[in-house]
Protein backbone atom coordinates (compact mmCIF):
# COMPACT_ATOMS: atom_id res chain seq x y z
CA UNK A 1 0.00 0.00 0.00
CA UNK A 2 1.12 3.43 -0.87
CA UNK A 3 0.38 6.53 1.13
CA UNK A 4 0.28 9.80 -0.25
CA UNK A 5 -0.15 12.99 1.69
CA UNK A 6 -1.99 15.92 -0.20
CA UNK A 7 -0.91 18.88 0.19
CA UNK A 8 -3.66 22.04 -0.52
CA UNK A 9 -2.80 25.28 -1.16
CA UNK A 10 -3.50 27.70 1.29
CA UNK A 11 -5.94 30.28 0.71
CA UNK A 12 -5.63 34.29 0.79
CA UNK A 13 -7.53 33.49 4.12
CA UNK A 14 -5.36 31.33 5.58
CA UNK A 15 -3.38 32.28 8.14
CA UNK A 16 0.65 31.71 7.35
CA UNK A 17 3.85 32.03 10.09
CA UNK A 18 6.14 36.02 9.31
CA UNK A 19 8.46 33.11 8.07
CA UNK A 20 6.37 31.55 5.20
CA UNK A 21 6.31 35.36 3.55
CA UNK A 22 8.46 35.87 0.51
CA UNK A 23 10.73 39.42 0.94
CA UNK A 24 8.62 42.33 0.06
CA UNK A 25 5.26 40.79 0.75
CA UNK A 26 2.90 42.63 2.67
CA UNK A 27 0.31 41.04 5.75
CA UNK A 28 -1.95 41.58 8.32
CA UNK A 29 -1.10 40.14 11.78
CA UNK A 30 -3.72 37.79 12.66
CA UNK A 31 -2.62 36.31 15.71
CA UNK A 32 0.54 35.43 18.01
CA UNK A 33 0.77 31.88 19.04
CA UNK A 34 2.52 31.64 22.38
CA UNK A 35 2.65 32.98 26.19
CA UNK A 36 1.31 36.46 27.44
CA UNK A 37 5.40 36.99 28.06
CA UNK A 38 5.83 37.52 24.37
CA UNK A 39 2.61 38.62 23.41
CA UNK A 40 3.29 41.78 25.94
CA UNK A 41 6.92 42.05 24.56
CA UNK A 42 5.49 42.41 20.79
CA UNK A 43 2.86 44.82 21.78
CA UNK A 44 5.67 47.03 23.29
CA UNK A 45 7.36 46.77 19.85
CA UNK A 46 3.96 47.63 17.90
CA UNK A 47 3.65 44.02 16.58
CA UNK A 48 -0.52 43.46 17.74
CA UNK A 49 -3.28 41.72 15.72
CA UNK A 50 -4.65 44.06 12.91
CA UNK A 51 -1.41 45.81 12.03
CA UNK A 52 0.23 45.54 8.52
CA UNK A 53 3.63 44.55 8.04
CA UNK A 54 5.96 44.19 5.48
CA UNK A 55 9.14 41.44 5.57
CA UNK A 56 12.14 43.41 4.49
CA UNK A 57 14.97 40.74 4.70
CA UNK A 58 15.85 37.12 5.95
CA UNK A 59 18.75 35.37 6.01
CA UNK A 60 18.47 31.65 4.76
CA UNK A 61 20.62 29.81 6.99
CA UNK A 62 19.04 30.61 10.74
CA UNK A 63 19.56 34.43 11.13
CA UNK A 64 16.85 37.40 12.04
CA UNK A 65 13.91 38.05 9.54
CA UNK A 66 13.61 41.84 9.23
CA UNK A 67 9.72 43.12 9.27
CA UNK A 68 8.66 46.92 9.08
CA UNK A 69 5.79 47.57 10.80
CA UNK A 70 4.42 51.71 11.13
CA UNK A 71 7.81 52.67 9.27
CA UNK A 72 10.12 51.16 11.53
CA UNK A 73 12.77 48.07 10.70
CA UNK A 74 12.38 45.43 13.57
CA UNK A 75 14.39 42.34 13.39
CA UNK A 76 13.28 39.22 14.65
CA UNK A 77 14.59 35.73 15.78
CA UNK A 78 13.46 32.47 13.66
CA UNK A 79 11.62 31.35 16.72
CA UNK A 80 9.82 34.61 17.47
CA UNK A 81 8.82 35.19 13.96
CA UNK A 82 7.33 31.22 13.39
CA UNK A 83 4.55 32.03 16.47
CA UNK A 84 3.78 35.50 14.57
CA UNK A 85 0.69 34.52 11.87
CA UNK A 86 -0.12 36.90 9.03
CA UNK A 87 -2.87 36.79 6.57
CA UNK A 88 -1.30 37.93 3.35
CA UNK A 89 -2.10 40.29 0.76
CA UNK A 90 -2.26 39.31 -2.55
Amino acid sequence: MILKRSIAPKSADSNYSLIDMLPGQIGTITEIDHGHGLVRKLCSMGIVPGKKIMKVSQILVGGPIVIRIDDHDLALGRGIASRIKVRMEI
